[in-house]
């Protein structure tokens, strides 16, 4: 067991089944991590959309079998691709409560949950899908049933794209990931404001076969759409069977063609030092700087989310950090605020242990989200989310 002090005496513990399990996988690595594996990583990454295993072979100049090959060989060692849904396309955004109680998972509302987290040393972090234009009610509703009011609430309502660069941040002479705070300041400083992206008023339409397709995807990106058939079928259990070809149709001109999946990019969690711990980091200042920062840290490996509100000029990120590097991730988030690319921030350690992300609802335009914790209150759990991780293992 790994611990390190937080104060009053007490400590954050890494259990021994994850040190373990990130010792095994750091192991296998550097036994199969090679620059054409990190080529073909990069490669799959570089589209704004899901790539024919076909497309990615002809690009690369490849057989597509030896595509394939590169992927079993991710798999195998518990490495999964997922794809990024653009959550303003669908008409959704997140609303972040930070809570100074730990709240039990099990006395969460869960329909609409993306992560639940609880901080260190103590207290709790839920992270839910609602709705545009819903989340003041849905938070009112919610409030009766938390056990205190949240020390903060936080509206995104953009996914700022994450793609770990593995050719630029991994060194394949020591076999672990690099990380050069002083880089990273230079990178941001050094890369021009891009304009923030815009809410857009749209009137597309999803259904629960679109969300259902989208969670499938998010889980693996190149499963066929033959096996989201038989899968959708098999729990949704429609009156009048789903077939093949509407399940395409759905996927080409309502999930394609809109735009709602912003390419794919390689789950790193696995991948982390062994003794990293995840966080929250929170950012405030002026939006294009905040979506700067959001975006050139998305290249790093130890990064895993980033979503912005550019209304109000807030970046939330969601990442894994050796411990040993804690305090100078706070030194470098100062150096930030001394450069005037931001001006508040602040940074939450989390419990690994119960740390828990949540596939994406499929029945969130089905039912009214008010209902859904209306019909909680009362006893009964609409919930069609599963942990993320465990449906990995199941796909």
């Amino acid at each position: 067991m790994v611990s390190m002090p937080i104060r009053d005496g007490q400590e954050y513990r890494v259990s021994d089944e994850v040190i373990n399990e990130r010792l095994r996988v750091s192991l296998m690595l550097k036994k199969y991590f090679n620059p054409s594996l990190i080529d073909f990583i990069e490669q799959v990454q570089s589209y704004e959309y899901i790539p024919e295993i076909t497309k990615v072979a002809e690009d690369m100049g490849l057989h597509a079998s030896t595509v394939w090959k590169f992927m079993n060989v991710l798999r195998s060692k518990g490495l999964n691709f997922t794809s990024i849904i653009d959550i303003e396309k669908l008409g959704l955004e997140e609303v972040m409560l930070i809570i100074d109680e730990y709240v039990p998972l099990d006395t969460v509302f869960k329909a609409t949950l993306r992560l639940y987290a609880p901080i260190l040393p103590w207290g709790t972090i839920l992270k839910y899908l609602v709705p545009r234009n819903m989340s003041e009610a849905f938070i009112n509703e919610l409030a009766s049933i938390i056990p205190k009011e949240p020390r903060e609430t936080l509206i995104l309502t953009h996914v700022v794209p994450t793609k770990p660069s593995l050719a630029k941040y991994y060194d394949l002479k020591s076999k672990s990931i690099k990380l050069n705070w002083n880089e990273l300041l230079e990178s941001i400083v050094s890369t021009p404001r891009e304009a923030v992206p815009r809410t857009l008023t749209s009137r597309d339409k999803y259904d629960e076969i679109d969300l259902f397709i989208l969670k499938e995807l998010e889980l693996n990106p190149f499963t066929s759409l033959k096996k989201v058939t038989e899968k959708l079928n098999k729990e949704l259990r429609p009156k009048t069977q789903v077939n093949y070809i509407r399940i395409l149709r759905h996927y080409k001109n309502h999930i394609e063609a809109r735009g709602v999946i912003k390419g794919v990019k390689l789950r790193l969690a696995p991948l982390v030092s062994i003794c990293a711990v995840p966080v929250i980091v929170i950012i405030k200042g002026n939006p294009a700087d905040t979506y700067r920062v959001c975006r050139v840290l998305g290249r790093h490996p130890y990064l895993l989310t980033a979503s912005i509100n550019p209304e109000v000029g807030l970046g939330v990120m969601e990442a894994y950090i050796p411990m040993n590097e804690l305090f100078n991730l706070s030194i470098f988030l100062k150096e930030l605020e001394g450069e005037g690319i931001i001006k508040e921030w602040h940074v939450y350690i989390l419990d690994d242990s119960k740390r828990k992300e949540f596939t994406l609802p499929y029945n969130i335009f089905s039912i009214p989200v008010i209902d859904m914790v209306k019909e909680f209150k009362q006893g009964r759990d609409l919930s069609v989310i599963e942990e993320f991780e465990k449906a990995l293992v199941s796909a």
